[in-house]
Formats: structure tokens, sequence, C-alpha cells
């Protein structure tokens, strides 16, 4: 038996637009329509948020404009526990804390990055150490579970108290990667 959870439309609160929704088999006896949302572009992911669903579209121009020129396909960053409830072209980065991706700054981004491509993360984190609080990466870096993924890019030496959790890279090797990643204005 496993636990599940769902999308309820409550009582007089508007549906989703209907080309957005799915609507699953209702089981005997539950007297509510289940929905399952499908996200296709930016514009969907912008309604599921007015709609007080907690989603985040990472894509690659975030990570341009943060000083790391990439190009990768984008994620759609929804909690865990619905993760498999999402119809989506998009690829799903599942996350712990919900409410992390209902206003996301700049560390919960970092850890989205973190999950998927820790070397990137490493980058932009060192590109913009201005903007990191060590204590808000640290219990974001925890409550994800990405431990093993931050010590792997030393962000130890981001915020201090992360445990060390497995081999990191060797330091000549970040440094490499630093400089041989220019910065999108000396890139252009």
């Amino acid at each position: 038996m496993r636990l599940e959870e769902s999308l309820v439309r409550e009582p007089g609160e508007r549906p989703l637009p209907r080309e957005m929704r799915v609507v699953a088999p209702r089981a005997r006896g539950r007297p509510r329509e289940e929905y399952r949302p499908r996200v296709r572009s930016t514009r969907d992911v912008e309604r599921l948020r007015r709609h007080r669903v907690p989603a985040y579209l990472l894509t690659s121009e975030w990570v341009s404009a943060h000083g790391y020129p990439v190009r990768f396909r984008p994620w759609l960053a929804v909690p865990e526990r619905l993760a498999g409830k999402v119809a989506s072209d998009y690829r799903i980065l599942p996350v712990r804390d919900a409410e992390a991706l209902r206003d996301p700054g700049f560390v919960e981004l970092l850890t989205l990055l973190l999950r998927f491509d820790p070397l990137a993360a490493r980058v932009v984190a060192v590109r913009n150490r201005s903007k990191i609080d060590p204590h808000e990466l640290y219990r974001r870096i925890r409550n994800e579970g990405l431990e093993r993924a931050a010590t792997k890019v030393r962000f130890q030496e981001l915020a201090p108290a992360l445990p060390r959790v497995g081999e990191p890279l060797p330091r000549e090797e970040l440094r490499w990667i630093e400089r041989n990643n220019p910065p999108l204005e000396e890139a252009a």
C-alpha cells in the first residue's frame, strides 16, 4: 500500500483551463474529482502557480543570466508527492520541500541545479557568491538530501557547516572548470 497525494479543486474555486487538465478516473465512493495537470508551456506553469500549485520551470536562460552560458532542456520542479501526478512535456524534477517552490530565491534555484548538474551549480554559486546566504544554503541542501552532490563540488567552501559526504573533486579540477567556462559577456 502506498500513500498518494493529488490535486483536488476546492468548492467555489475556478478549475484549471480545460486544455490543461486530465480528470483521473473517480475511485468508488470518492465524492471529488481528481485532476492531473498537463503542462506543456511556460504559460501552463504560470497558470499552475496562479492556482497555488507550487511549480517552477528551471531554464537554461536563468543559468546563463547568472554567468554560466549553458543550454539544456527545461526542468519542471514540482513537489515530490505530485511528481507522478503531472503530465508534462518537460522533464520532472521532484523537490522535497514544496514551500521552497512557492517563491524560489537564488539559493533554491541553485539547489535545483545541484540535482542534475553539480558542476554548473558550483560555477554559478562561485560567480554569485554575494547572493548566497550560507545558512539558507545549508538548510536547503540538508532538506533536499543533496549532501553528496554538494561535497562532490566542494560547497563546504560556501556553507562551512555542511557535512562532507563522499569524496570531493580535486580543487585544481574545479578551478580549471571555472576558468575554462567564461562568463556570458566574455563568451559573446
